[in-house]
């Protein structure tokens, strides 16, 4: 099954079920996964990276869904849960290195759509992968990026009807872009009236050339000198107040590997490359603390990163095992039927892609 972070409408509910804190202050990083099949499965949830060592290794396992309701959904996860109320951390572990993940696509909210596309296409060279507009839910969301989604990864652009702002906050760092010849794509990003944050030149302590720019939401996409790659568009980053505790959750509760970590005493601050496979290849989450800041202002502009797993439900309890916080109990996504818990369903997620 394939992980999925929700789309459109799932995607903005999220802060009317997180804590007021957790939307005030970059405490936590959203992620949601589907299930693929018949109906698309779906919960959301928020994980916490900067919890007690105590409240990351708990003796038990929480009960796995909620059983409240009694509507044919909350009854199948009732069911479930029935046989799943135990959970040993070798349990979860060696299911969540059996477990086929990967990142799937990150979500974030636009002002104008239409002038969003516009510029991953012709100034970063993306294609338009799909496009849809739910108006009974009062969105519309686009997906971009540099080849097909069963096997790249991907943007989701999504647009609620009369919102033309969002703040981005300052826990969303940048995204990541590999291209040929940055000098080359800045010109022309400046060409079509785009805005450079970073002219061309050498990274700090290298000899890679980096360049930032900004799309026309003010989020910053990070252009590093790279030769031919399978996938350009290689990493998000996010900034964490606790790294050590972040890339143990990270490792465990999302089964992703520490990739790379850097300190640089000399900037102050230090970088942790997470991902599902080598950099380079695939794309990767790099989280990045910067000494003595320990929150973030969220913002309510970007959104989560989906990622593929093939049992929503049993991801969702071992994000739970190790301190996450499940925001929306795994289930189906309304109005596209694809299993999600903030991780994606990798076979309703292929479906949803026919």
């Amino acid at each position: 099954m394939a992980y999925q972070l929700c789309s459109a409408q799932p995607y903005f509910s999220l802060n009317k079920f997180s804590s007021s804190s957790s939307i005030n202050t970059y405490k936590t990083a959203s992620f949601y996964a589907c299930a693929q099949n018949a109906s698309r499965r779906i919960a959301l949830f928020q994980l916490s990276t900067v919890l007690s060592q105590s409240e990351l290794f708990v003796a038990n396992a929480p009960k796995f869904l909620r059983t409240e309701g009694k509507s044919e959904t909350s009854m199948l996860i009732a069911d479930i849960a029935q046989e799943t109320t135990s959970v040993t951390e070798k349990d979860v572990l060696e299911w969540t290195k059996s477990d086929k993940r990967r990142l799937l696509h990150v979500v974030y909210r636009v002002g104008d759509l239409d002038k969003t596309i516009k510029f991953y296409i012709e100034c970063l060279g993306m294609k338009l992968l799909r496009q849809r507009d739910i108006p009974e839910d009062k969105y519309s969301n686009a997906f971009v990026g540099y080849g097909p989604e069963e096997s790249h990864f991907a943007m989701e652009l999504t647009y609620n009807y009369g919102v033309d702002r969002y703040d981005i906050g300052t826990g969303f760092g940048h995204f990541g872009i590999a291209v040929k010849d940055v000098a080359k794509m800045v010109d022309l990003v400046k060409y079509k009236g785009g805005k450079v944050i970073q002219e061309p030149g050498l990274v700090e302590g290298g000899n890679t050339v980096v360049a930032l720019v900004e799309d026309p939401d003010g989020y910053n996409c990070k252009l590093i000198e790279r030769g031919p790659t399978p996938e350009p568009l290689y990493q998000v980053m996010l900034r964490v107040g606790d790294l050590d505790r972040s890339i143990n959750f990270y490792r465990k509760a999302f089964g992703m590997e520490l990739l790379q970590k850097s300190d640089n005493p000399e900037h102050r601050y230090t970088t942790a490359m997470m991902g599902y496979g080598p950099e380079g290849k695939n794309t990767v989450l790099e989280l990045t603390y910067n000494y003595g800041v320990r929150e973030y202002n969220k913002g309510n502009g970007y959104g989560q990163i989906a990622v593929g797993t093939d049992n929503v439900y049993k991801t969702a309890e071992a994000i739970k095992f190790y301190g996450g916080e499940v925001i929306r109990e795994p289930g189906p996504l309304p109005g596209i039927n694809t299993k999600i818990t903030v991780f994606v369903d990798n076979i309703d997620f292929l479906k949803e892609l026919e």
